[in-house]
């Protein structure tokens, strides 16, 4: 055998090896988190905590999926290196199961994305910014400047922030037990969920189908649904704790001017303000024909500036989303409202369930938790209706 087949033996095999390991640490770490989530679910359903023994194994589970994501990481570094490929070898594997009428896993873990083959076990690393990237691109959250966490998992408990004050005291004087409420400060994870059916004579005829449904499509059908959660004064249809914090707000809205003055803002800003947030990430949020109308509304009689001058109002950033409402403005410091994925994300690629429309059903599932810290921290206001209307 020559030295070039020789090489491509090898590299074949190291291949093949480097699959087979990160097969072997997916399904462990899967296995972890189902074990996770049915404890979590017999807590829920006897509403209760976990007991010591559920405790000792939520830790040991916990650590040992920390273990696993590091090794899933390495793992997928030594695959794409020794693999540029990786993406086109992922849509070949894709086409190849939808012809022979076989399910395909697509699961993002905290590290990489992972096309699976249930039939021969195995298994292509991809980068896990090719989802993750578009998806936080959509999110008014990230254009605030806020971080989304990913790959969290258990009771995760959200920084306090200004929440908590230090006491001044005199030498030798005992301080005050300083209590916080825990409960406010974790985040119950909710399913969120999309699928896109897609004929197989699209997939056939359309190069990159990864690129089209899973990296573009779906990121930003999951982007609208956490915007809306995040931003509607109404709950999202099935929502229970995934709430965002204008929800409940719009009975006791501030009342504003049928055309909002730079008082009726400044009040608003003052009244988020005046609870003690810093304001370091405060925002407007509108829908477009209102911040419209703030861009045409002069700022006071004879200066010629506008109340919404470069996309600010009263110094403050303006972000538009219809999800809130038309009459609707909104003012909140976004980091009193984190919001964070936990566990991985899974896509089926379904070749049965629309078979007799000739299509394939791509099928995302993922949790995402949210928590208002500070309900304070946010204000709504209520335009007025124009009576000439």
């Amino acid at each position: 055998m020559s030295r070039n087949n020789t090489n491509s033996v090898n590299n074949t095999n190291s291949v093949n090896n480097t699959t087979a390991s990160v097969r072997t640490i997916v399904d462990q770490y899967q296995a972890n988190c189902a074990r996770i989530n049915q404890m979590a679910d017999l807590c829920e359903a006897e509403q209760r905590t976990r007991t010591e023994q559920e405790n000792a194994e939520y830790e040991a589970l916990t650590r040992e999926n920390a273990v696993l994501q590091m090794r899933m990481q390495a793992a997928a570094a030594r695959h794409m290196a020794q693999n540029p490929n990786a993406l086109a070898d992922a849509n070949r594997l894709l086409r190849d199961n939808m012809q022979a009428g076989r399910q395909t896993q697509i699961m993002l873990t905290r590290d990489l994305v992972m096309v699976a083959d249930g039939t021969s076990g195995g298994i292509i690393p991809l980068n896990i910014q090719d989802i993750l990237d578009p998806l936080t691109e959509g999110l008014i959250l990230d254009k605030v400047g806020l971080p989304m966490p990913t790959g969290l998992a258990g009771d995760y408990v959200w920084p306090t922030y200004e929440a908590v004050e230090a006491t001044i005291a005199g030498e030798g004087v005992e301080l005050t037990d300083t209590k916080i409420n825990m409960s406010k400060l974790t985040a119950q994870p909710q399913r969120v969920g999309v699928a896109i059916p897609v004929t197989r004579q699209t997939i056939i005829q359309t190069q990159g189908i990864i690129e089209t449904i899973v990296k573009r499509l779906m990121p930003q059908a999951v982007a609208m649904l956490l915007n809306k959660v995040l931003f509607s004064t109404t709950k999202a249809t099935g929502a229970t704790s995934l709430v965002g914090p204008f929800v409940g707000k719009a009975a006791t809205a501030t009342a504003m001017s049928a055309t909002p003055t730079f008082a009726d803002f400044v009040k608003l800003k003052a009244a988020v303000l005046a609870s003690g947030v810093d304001g370091t990430n405060l925002c407007w949020v509108m829908t477009q024909a209102q911040k419209a109308i703030a861009e045409a509304t002069p700022k006071d009689a004879g200066s010629g500036i506008m109340v919404c001058e470069q996309d600010h109002i009263a110094g403050i950033p303006v972000f538009c989303t219809h999800y809130i409402g038309e009459g609707y403005i909104g003012l909140g410091d976004w980091r009193y409202q984190p919001m964070g994925l936990f566990g991985d994300i899974s896509f089926i690629v379904d070749p049965y369930s629309q078979a007799r429309k000739d299509a394939v059903d791509f099928v995302l599932n993922c949790n995402y938790g949210t928590t208002t810290l500070r309900p304070e921290a946010f204000a709504l206001g209520k335009v007025a209706v124009d009576p000439g209307k």
